[in-house]
């Protein structure tokens, strides 16, 4: 009988720690899904006080950049500012599509030498970029990889081969608020220090990954007690 009872005591023991284990996972999964909603609806806030968002990104369609602009796209619904983006796949046909009344920069208005060539799109970038900087706007880029080596914050476009990398190094140049949305595939801020020490993480992307700000106006902080290691 008194091996019993020990036998139901240890159970009980058991079955009472797990309990203690379950609950503290219940609550921690409770406080991430709240810091999750806090950031989300903080960035909406953050956002809508701009007077107009520019966005940039991988032309590639069907890429981690798009899936991410896909993912990120519908927290703007609600965005009532002016909207300008290219003319390009990829990210660009994203946007036009969710902000069908858009600016678009076309190509085809910078030619050199009477044609469309290398430079156009840098021009357009350039143009794209000037006009949110100008316009005291937010440029939100998409950018598939890594910053190339080169990349450096600049008033001029420089983005050695990455059109994406060299809007944000532009952008950060001009004084523009700048919001980069990494894919989840990606760690860290993958870029030189030269611009990678204008950025600082803010939170976590609805795809994922990682949101990283340069910009003077101040973004809301998280509740008190939460870590951004927790997304």
């Amino acid at each position: 009988m008194i091996r019993k009872i020990e036998h139901l005591q240890a159970l009980c023991k058991g079955n009472t720690k797990r309990s203690a284990l379950a609950l503290r996972a219940c609550k921690c999964s409770f406080q991430l899904a709240f810091i999750k909603l806090f950031v989300m609806v903080s960035f909406t806030s953050f956002v809508g006080s701009f007077p107009c968002v520019a966005f940039s990104g991988s032309r590639v369609g069907g890429s981690p950049a798009s899936a991410s602009c896909r993912s990120f796209l519908p927290v703007l619904g609600g965005f009532r500012g002016s909207v300008a983006v290219g003319c390009a796949r990829g990210v660009d046909s994203l946007v036009r599509l969710a902000f069908p009344s858009a600016s678009v920069f076309r190509v085809s208005s910078f030619l050199v030498g009477g044609r469309v060539s290398r430079a156009s799109f840098a021009l357009r970038s350039s143009a794209l970029v000037s006009w949110c900087a100008s316009s005291g706007g937010l440029l939100v880029a998409f950018p598939l990889g890594a910053c190339p080596s080169g990349v450096r914050v600049s008033s001029s476009f420089g983005g050695c081969g990455s059109g994406s990398w060299g809007s944000v190094a532009l952008g950060v140049g001009l004084g523009c608020s700048v919001l980069v949305v990494l894919p989840s595939s990606v760690v860290g801020f993958p870029a030189p220090s030269s611009v990678a020490s204008r950025f600082r993480l803010v939170g976590v992307a609805p795809c994922g990954g990682a949101l990283w700000l340069s910009s003077p106006v101040p973004f809301p902080a998280p509740p008190v007690g939460s870590q951004l290691s927790l997304f």
